[in-house]
């Protein structure tokens, strides 16, 4: 266990944040970072939605949660090792004990990180806090099914203050009701079809990254066959870097690429 130098510019407005721990990769801290949150009592159609999208998801960014029983500890158990555990106890101590030999490959895979003090047990209080981490540093969150009074609710109303965008899959009627109402109030994004959401969600950052590759200028002239003179005259001394390098031979007073 270790504590962050600095605290993440993102988390330094949490009030009561004075050391960040953590134990596994670091390097995922500054990677793209999905939230999934919600219920510790999926029913099945849940439990594969989160599966599903967790698996698609960890292999663009990193899924980030909290642990707990059901949806949290699915989506870390399928993205590892893409995956942050925020924990609502300090780091020597395995909570929920149900999830330890999970939580024990997000140590060796992933990443844990507290702001909690060894040793400190979960209090009512520190389920609120921990989610407030895993709100900051999420891009958006997605709450695959909660009741109206839980903490992914109360999550979801973190998320809503600076505008961050959550995303909630259909559901039957009578079943999830807290992200049924918070898509028939307009506070959460409907996941109708997982590939063309992914497809939506990460467009940006494959445009981003899909950047043109840079030509060689001399490479491109060489291949026009060239007399050496000509290619002398414009690249001056390159052009026997290039013959040495092996990239480029004369043959008969003209110049070939290799």
């Amino acid at each position: 266990m270790q504590t962050l130098d600095t605290i993440p510019p993102e988390l330094c407005h949490l009030k009561n944040l004075k050391n960040l721990y953590y134990y596994g990769n670091l390097k995922l801290l500054q990677q793209r970072k999905i939230a999934i949150i919600g219920s510790r009592n999926p029913n099945p159609y849940t439990q594969n939605f989160t599966k599903n999208i967790a698996k698609k998801i960890s292999q663009h960014a990193v899924i980030i949660s909290g642990g707990a029983l059901g949806v949290d500890i699915l989506a870390h158990s399928t993205a590892l090792p893409n995956t942050i555990m925020v924990s609502p106890s300090s780091l020597d101590i395995i909570y929920p004990k149900t999830n330890q030999k999970i939580i024990q490959e997000i140590y060796q895979k992933g990443l844990i990180i507290s702001q909690f003090d060894p040793p400190s047990i979960p209090r009512p209080y520190s389920f609120l806090e921990h989610n407030k981490i895993i709100i900051t540093l999420a891009e958006s969150i997605i709450i695959p099914q909660a009741d109206l009074k839980s903490g992914s609710m109360q999550s979801a109303k973190d998320a809503i203050s600076p505008g961050k965008k959550i995303y909630v899959p259909p559901h039957h009627l009578g079943q999830s009701e807290g992200t049924q109402s918070l898509a028939r109030e307009g506070k959460a994004n409907v996941i109708w079809e997982i590939d063309s959401f992914l497809e939506e969600l990460f467009k940006k950052t494959k445009s981003q990254n899909t950047q043109p590759q840079s030509t060689d200028e001399i490479l491109e002239f060489c291949k026009t066959n060239p007399f050496f003179e000509e290619a002398f005259i414009k690249f001056g001394e390159a052009i026997f870097t290039y013959e040495l390098e092996g990239k480029i031979q004369r043959n008969n007073g003209r110049i070939e690429v290799i």
